[in-house]
C-alpha cells in the first residue's frame, strides 16, 4: 500500500515538473498552399515563441533550416518574428527555434532621413528605391509630391553611396565654377550625381506635383487633392529583413490629416502601404496610382494599375522602369485621369477615413524584370500570394 501511493505520489510530481518545463526547442512550420514557388517574408507569434521556450522575451534567439544552417531572422516593431523562406509548391518546410545569440546578419532593406538631401526619406531593398520628400523640401517651395522611385540592378543596399557621392560631387563641383572651372566643375559632378547611372542604376523617374509610384490623393469633384512633403517621420524597423516607417502628412483637403504606415520586405517589388486620415467629414473618394509619362498605355482594372514609364530622357536611357498598385481587395474604379500629367488610378468610393491597405511597387526592365509581360505577371503573381498567405504554426 505504502509503495502504491508512492509510486503515485512521484507520478503525479513528474506530471507537475513535466507541465512546467519549457521546450529547448520551437518547431517553426511555413506551409504553402498555393501552386506557385513561393519566396518571401513570413510573420510569426514571437511571444508565443518565447513562451513555449520558457524565456522572457529578452533572451536571444537563433533559428535554423533542416541542415542545421542559421537563418537570418528580425524582431519587428509589433512583436512579430520575421523570417524569410523559399517553399515549392504544395510544400512544407520547418525550420528550429532556440535559446542563443545570432550571428550578425546582412542586411537587405536600409532607410534614413537624409538632413542633408532636404529631408529625405529613402529606403530601399535588394529589388529598388524609393523616396518620400520631407518638410526641408517643402520649405524651399518646390512642389514635389509623390513617391520617387530610384532603379538599382544590384542586391546590395547602394542609397547611402549614391548620397555620399552625389553630395561631395556637387559641392566640389561648385568650387570648380565659383573658381571659373565651369567643364571641370560640370564634368566633376557628371562622374558623381545619381541621375546618371555609374554601373548599379540611377534616379531618372519624373515626380513633380504628381502621385509619382502609388502616393494616395483625396478627391474632389473629379481632382486629386495632392498631399505636399511629409511632416513628421517614424521609423519603426530598419532591417535586417523588413523596412517599416509611420509618416503624417497636412492635407490640401480642408481640416485632414494623413498618416501612413509603410513597408518593404526583402525581395519584394512591392512596399504595403497603409493610409488613413483624420478629420473627413463626409465621405468622399480615395485614390491611388501612378503618373503617367506617355509610351505605352496603362494597365488599368478594379485589381491593379500597372504601367511602362519611359523615364525622364527615353533616346538616352533606352530603358522603362514599371512601376505599379496593386488593390487585393479591389478599388470600386479604375480610370485615368486627364490633366498635364495624367494619371491612372484606382479609386475607393464613399471613404470615411478608415484605414485602407494597398501596395505599390517597380522594377527595372535593366535588372531583373525586362520585359511589361514579366510586370504583369508579377503583379498577378503577388496578388495571388497576399490573397493566399503561406502558413506558419509555432509548436
Amino acid at each position: 500500500m505504502k509503495r502504491t501511493m508512492l509510486s503515485g505520489l512521484l507520478l503525479i510530481a513528474g506530471l507537475l515538473l513535466g507541465s512546467n518545463a519549457s521546450a529547448q526547442q520551437v518547431k517553426l512550420t511555413v506551409t504553402n498552399p498555393t501552386d506557385m514557388q513561393r519566396q518571401e517574408v513570413v510573420e510569426a507569434d514571437l511571444e508565443a515563441i518565447h513562451r513555449l521556450l520558457g524565456t522572457d522575451g529578452s533572451e536571444p534567439l537563433s533559428v535554423t533550416n533542416a541542415l542545421g544552417q542559421e537563418m537570418t531572422w528580425q524582431k519587428s516593431h509589433d512583436g512579430r518574428l520575421l523570417l524569410f523562406v523559399a517553399l515549392q509548391p504544395n510544400s512544407r518546410v520547418e525550420y528550429v527555434v532556440s535559446r542563443g545569440a545570432p550571428t550578425a546578419p546582412k542586411s537587405w532593406v536600409y532607410g534614413r532621413i537624409y538632413p542633408e538631401r532636404l529631408d529625405d526619406l529613402t529606403w530601399e531593398n535588394d529589388r529598388g528605391i524609393y523616396r518620400f520628400y520631407g518638410p526641408a523640401l517643402q520649405r524651399t517651395g518646390e512642389r514635389s509630391f509623390g513617391t520617387d522611385v530610384w532603379v538599382k540592378n544590384t542586391p546590395e543596399l547602394v542609397v547611402e553611396q549614391r548620397y555620399r557621392r552625389h553630395m561631395d560631387g556637387w559641392r566640389q563641383g561648385e568650387e570648380l565654377r565659383r573658381a571659373g572651372k565651369k567643364a571641370e566643375g560640370d564634368a566633376l559632378f557628371r562622374e558623381a550625381s545619381f541621375h546618371l547611372d555609374h554601373g548599379q542604376g540611377m534616379d531618372v523617374y519624373s515626380v513633380g506635383p504628381t502621385l509619382g509610384c502609388g502616393a494616395p490623393a483625396l478627391m474632389r469633384d473629379g481632382e486629386l487633392l495632392m498631399p505636399y512633403c511629409f511632416q513628421e517621420c517614424k521609423i519603426l524597423d530598419n532591417g535586417p529583413l523588413r523596412f517599416t516607417a509611420e509618416l503624417t502628412y497636412c492635407t490640401t483637403a480642408e481640416g485632414t490629416t494623413e498618416h501612413r504606415l509603410v513597408s518593404l520586405d526583402k525581395g519584394s517589388h512591392y512596399n504595403k502601404m497603409t493610409v488613413w486620415y483624420d478629420g473627413i467629414r463626409q465621405p468622399t473618394a480615395l485614390a491611388t496610382g501612378v503618373v503617367l509619362h506617355g509610351g505605352e498605355e496603362p494597365t488599368v482594372s478594379t485589381s491593379y494599375v500597372l504601367y511602362a514609364d519611359p523615364t525622364d530622357n527615353p533616346k538616352v536611357h533606352q530603358s522603362q522602369i514599371f512601376v505599379g498598385t496593386l488593390f487585393p481587395n479591389g478599388a470600386d474604379e479604375a480610370i485615368e485621369l486627364s490633366g498635364k500629367p495624367s494619371h491612372a488610378v484606382g479609386i475607393v468610393s464613399n471613404y470615411r477615413g478608415e484605414p485602407y491597405t494597398y501596395y505599390f511597387g517597380s522594377a527595372w526592365s535593366l535588372y531583373d524584370v525586362p520585359t511589361m509581360a514579366h510586370w504583369r505577371l508579377l503583379a498577378e503573381e503577388k496578388l495571388q500570394a497576399i490573397r493566399t498567405p503561406l502558413k506558419v504554426e509555432v509548436r
